[in-house]
């Protein structure tokens, strides 16, 4: 496992992607503002089905990679750690904002967590994110796969409490999540990611 001050970055990391609003907390809104509560976790239920499969390909596939070349470990980490700071870049800059406007139909359970699984599936770079982002924390001294599972549930359960609140607060107030808010959130995320991003290239596990 990870040495416990990179476990402790990783945790504080892991909330602070997962908290920037994209393309699944704005299904997510959605969701919440058009049918309520339910519907909203229902959606985060599929989502978190889709993380975990996510985690799964990334470990089996950092697995293959490290154990036939050492080398490609370093690679793939410095690939990452470049990737995840021309994403904090990307917060910084972004003007996203949240949809709270998408006419939907209607949906059993099961349809809408197949539509939450759907929605992080159709996203390339959240695959992307998840294989740039976990093996930034993964001891080259110990097998890859098990570090991956278990920084990817953690990963995941920061995803479930910060989406919980996005879902909580939508279906409770439309002006809590505020463009403005939200403009704040992604500057306040890019800087840590970029800091973060920096700080793990240079570290030596």
């Amino acid at each position: 496992m990870p040495d416990l001050p990179i476990l402790f970055s990783f945790i504080v990391a892991a909330f602070v992607v997962v908290i920037v609003p994209g393309v699944t907390v704005s299904a997510l809104v959605s969701t919440a503002l058009a049918r309520g509560m339910a519907a909203g976790f229902w959606m985060e239920a599929g989502v978190q089905v889709g993380r975990l499969t996510m985690v799964l390909v990334v470990a089996l596939a950092l697995e293959a990679v490290t154990g036939l070349v050492t080398s490609a470990f370093d690679i793939i980490k410095y690939a990452g750690a470049a990737y995840l700071i021309w994403l904090g870049w990307g917060y910084i800059t972004s003007r996203h904002t949240i949809a709270t406007d998408r006419p939907v139909a209607a949906r059993s359970p099961l349809q809408q967590a197949a539509a939450g699984f759907l929605v992080l599936w159709s996203n390339p770079k959240a695959l992307i994110f998840f294989g740039a982002f976990l093996p930034q924390f993964v001891n080259p001294a110990y097998p890859a796969w098990p570090q991956v599972i278990v920084l990817g549930l953690i990963e995941m359960a920061a995803g479930l409490v910060t989406d919980g609140v996005y879902i909580y607060l939508a279906a409770r107030t439309r002006g809590a999540l505020g463009d403005d808010r939200m403009a704040l959130v992604n500057r306040v995320a890019g800087v840590i990611l970029i800091g973060a991003a920096v700080w793990l290239a240079i570290q030596h596990h």
